[in-house]
């Protein structure tokens, strides 16, 4: 039986991103959001959808999202994110990350976080596109992205390893409805015996046909559901619903 598999994205403001069952959100503005059109990046060795970002309107968060992909044997070149984390996600394919001193392989379904400012470089090693999600924070922007040809001047900023997330189902568990599983990816709060330097989490998210997940309105914040494999259907406040597709998302504006 085929699973549904989405990625819920909140962002950890006031309530430290906790669930809420109460009222929905005040204002009606549930959405779909489908990708932007593929942009090469990094001279045509990748291309990125921007799925949140500075060209969607009315989308408030405090990260930028992204789905890239790098056909095999491609790679970004050595850069740096100056003051901003990125995390990958992998849906697809096998990414070789270079960062700092470090070098990890990460495949389907795992994460990756890179601190900021780190030296990374990420290459396609697989027999297919390499394709992930790529969560920037704070949000993407030109400015800070510092591309490292030849010797790096930057030294100083090399600290940091990649905190590498292999299992998706062995994070803290929900306590959910029959037909669903819910685990935490990544969460500054409830994950507090590691350091991790985002203000937003990540859960992954298992539905099988027919299951539901009951009402979540996230006090302060923002919930922004990112659908990996399936369709899922989202109730709106005025009691209509939104048919979210694979590779597309559904944003919640925060409750109050």
């Amino acid at each position: 039986m085929q699973k549904i598999i989405l990625l819920l994205f909140a962002g950890v403001l006031l309530s430290a991103g906790c669930l809420t069952a109460s009222e929905p959100p005040r204002e009606a503005g549930i959405a779909l959001i489908t990708p932007a059109d593929p942009a090469p990046i990094f001279g045509g060795q990748a291309t990125i959808s921007e799925i949140v970002g500075r060209e969607i309107p009315g989308v408030q968060t405090n990260y930028s999202l992204g789905y890239v992909v790098i056909p095999p044997g491609n790679a970004t070149p050595p850069h740096r994110l100056l003051g901003s984390t990125e995390v990958v996600h992998v849906i697809g394919g096998v990414a070789e990350i270079s960062c700092n001193n470090e070098t990890v392989i990460i495949r389907e379904g795992e994460t990756v976080l890179l601190p900021e400012g780190a030296l990374q470089s990420i290459t396609s090693i697989g027999e297919t596109d390499l394709s992930y999600l790529s969560a920037v924070q704070p949000p993407f922007t030109e400015v800070i992205e510092v591309l490292v040809d030849g010797p790096d001047p930057s030294n100083k900023m090399t600290d940091g390893a990649p905190l590498v997330i292999a299992d998706p189902r062995g994070g803290i568990e929900w306590d959910l409805e029959s037909q669903a599983a819910a685990y935490t990816l990544l969460n500054p709060v409830l994950m507090n015996e590691t350091v991790i330097p985002i203000a937003y989490s990540i859960a992954y998210v298992e539905l099988l046909p027919g299951g539901y997940l009951g009402f979540d309105g996230i006090r302060d914040s923002s919930d922004l559901l990112y659908v990996i494999e399936g369709e899922i259907e989202v109730a709106t406040p005025d009691g209509g619903t939104i048919r979210i597709p694979a590779g597309s998302a559904a944003y919640i504006p925060p409750t109050w």
